[in-house]
């Protein structure tokens, strides 16, 4: 009997660290469980109605024994019964009412939408949300009644346009295609020579399986795990979350003139699939009444959550990134823009891997395992959160921390890694930081000797520039050969840098550079002659490469530069050799 119990025991054991197959040898990495019989099936548990299961959760599956139908828990409710459809059932679109019975444009609106309908079956519906014209109407999870009914949508929002807002709305297979509120014509909330549009990038990574990173080749999706290679890393775990006390964001804006625009607040629905903690939770997006003029680069606005904090659902790294490198949306708000309606998105990422992520450097070592986060600063454009090869980005450093700010501008921690320009990330570039002006390249120097293409990890120390042959396009774009940024990332150009500066208005040196939303600090530079780290710019400046390049012979490239005190510049860098920061744009 002992023998039998320790054969169950170890075959338990070896089934709970891989996935399971019955009937089925080789089951699919992506499930827990896959079933492999030609000829039997899965037979879900006989409850005697959905009021039978105590605290349903999001993905629950069950046979409903008194309606004889299978049913799913989703979006807070359960689903009526799949493959069994309700003929019977019709919305009554001509008797569908607004309350109030219409609405102005560039003012709040706040009521409702009834609909009745005939031929309920006592069943549950989801909730669902949908926009028009700068208006969200809002359907609350519920239960049809027996027979005659109706259901009421919450309509919100500031309409952007006079004439109507339309609302196409379907429920259990019955739809309404043009149910219109006449909009007034009023004054916009946005003037005409004003343009509102941009998003919002919220951090939140679950992934212990994150490597080899594969190129996305489609959508961003929830899915996790998704194995890599079947081998665990590093665990990252990363909540992301919105607060009901609220988080001051910088809405991107396009102005040609000045003006004032109105106070503004929208409210829309997050489903329960995109929290962490299965709870669906409304989100507001609000601003006061402000100023502005054509030099106007962003508006300041309110992001907050309603009734409890929002916790975004934690993406895995191999499925949260998207081809186009924008994660997973987590809802829209329309931005009462007097022309085209235009949107403020906030969007869940994963961390997104070093370009050499994983990958053996030149000398054979796996120097470059480093995450990075999305943001979106003060210019409207999406950049890496850190600069390349800081130790808050390096996985196996014990300082391994995603979402973490420069503590201040000498924050060592936040430095990262010093390229010659146009150099890949070979190894030439690690710096091991010991204090806030200290620092010891992890590999040696050669100097005296230009190389186009170098083959080891060495620093080439020329005291111009490090190659034979001048060139101007090494950095030039994202696919370029030398890139070293992720992918879909590069570095910024002279004019993306001066773009940068202008709207976040930096005034005060490297002080208020830490302090703007990329949080540049000061690494310094490592010399071009001799290939020492600077002990006069380490810990008081910040400089920071463009991919703008001098003629071909000459040895100057473009960098951002801040010194300790007054406004930062774009200009041209002496030297091509100089070891100094990278952070990077999105294409």
């Amino acid at each position: 009997m002992k023998k039998l119990l320790l054969t169950i025991y170890f075959s338990v054991s070896s089934l709970s660290f891989a996935q399971v197959g019955i009937n089925e040898a080789n089951p699919h990495l992506s499930a827990d469980l896959e079933l492999g019989s030609k000829n039997k099936s899965l037979l879900l548990n006989r409850v005697p109605n959905t009021g039978a299961v105590a605290n349903p959760v999001n993905g629950m599956i069950i046979y409903d024994v008194a309606e004889q139908c299978v049913k799913a828990f989703q979006g807070g409710a359960w689903s009526q019964c799949f493959w069994k459809e309700n003929a019977a059932f019709a919305l009554t679109c001509a008797s569908a009412v607004f309350a109030p019975t219409t609405a102005t444009q560039g003012q709040s609106y706040t009521g409702t939408l009834t609909i009745p309908y005939t031929g309920g079956d006592g069943s549950a519906y989801s909730g669902q949300t949908i926009q028009s014209n700068g208006l969200v109407a809002t359907l609350a999870a519920g239960t049809f009644s027996t027979g005659a009914g109706s259901l009421q949508f919450s309509v919100t929002g500031f309409p952007v346009t006079s004439g109507s807002a339309v609302f196409s709305i379907t429920i259990n297979g019955s739809t309404c295609s043009s149910i219109t509120l006449p909009v007034n014509p009023g004054t916009p909330v946005l003037p005409s020579n004003i343009t509102l549009e941009g998003r919002y990038f919220i951090a939140s990574v679950y992934d212990e399986d994150y490597s080899p990173f594969t190129a996305p080749t489609g959508p961003a999706t929830t899915a996790r795990p998704v194995a890599a290679d079947g081998i665990n890393e590093t665990l990252v775990d990363l909540q992301g979350v919105i607060p009901t006390s609220g988080l001051t964001v910088y809405i991107p804006a396009t102005a040609t003139g000045s003006g004032t625009i109105g106070s503004f607040s929208q409210t829309i629905n997050v489903p329960a699939n995109l929290t962490e903690d299965g709870i669906s939770r409304n989100i507001t997006l609000s601003w006061s009444s402000q100023s502005y003029n054509s030099t106007t680069k962003s508006i300041a606005a309110t992001l907050k959550a309603e009734g409890g904090t929002l916790n975004a659902r934690k993406l895995d790294v191999n499925a949260g990134i998207g081809n186009d490198y924008l994660g997973v949306l987590l809802g829209r708000f329309l931005m009462p823009n007097a022309g085209a309606q235009k949107g403020y998105d906030v969007r869940i990422i994963a961390a997104i891997p070093d370009r050499m992520f994983n990958q053996p450097d030149i000398d054979q070592n796996f120097s470059h395992n480093f995450l990075y986060l999305p943001i979106q600063a003060e210019d409207g454009n999406v950049w890496l959160n850190h600069n390349l090869g800081a130790d808050y980005t390096n996985v196996n450093d014990p300082k391994f921390n995603l979402g973490k700010r420069p503590t201040s501008a000498s924050d060592y921690n936040a430095y990262g890694s010093l390229f010659q320009w146009g150099r890949k990330p070979d190894g030439h570039d690690l710096i091991k930081w010991t204090s806030s002006n200290i620092g010891t390249p992890v590999n040696t120097t050669i100097t005296g000797t230009t190389n186009d293409n170098p083959i080891d990890t060495r620093f080439i120390a020329t005291g111009s520039d490090w190659r034979v042959t001048g060139s101007t396009t090494l950095w030039e774009n994202a696919t370029s050969a030398n890139n070293p940024c992720p992918i879909g990332f590069k570095i910024p150009t002279q004019a993306q840098i001066q773009t940068y500066l202008n709207a976040s208005n930096i005034s005060n040196g490297i002080n208020g550079a830490v302090a703007s939303k990329l949080g540049l600090t000061a690494a310094g530079t490592r010399d071009a002659g001799l290939g020492n780290i600077s002990t006069i710019t380490t810990g008081t400046s910040g400089l920071y490469w463009s991919s703008t390049a001098g003629s071909i012979s000459s040895p100057a490239a473009a960098a951002l530069q801040i010194s300790q005190f007054g406004a930062p510049s774009a200009a041209f860098f002496p030297s091509k050799g100089q070891g100094i920061s990278v952070r990077c744009i999105k294409e």
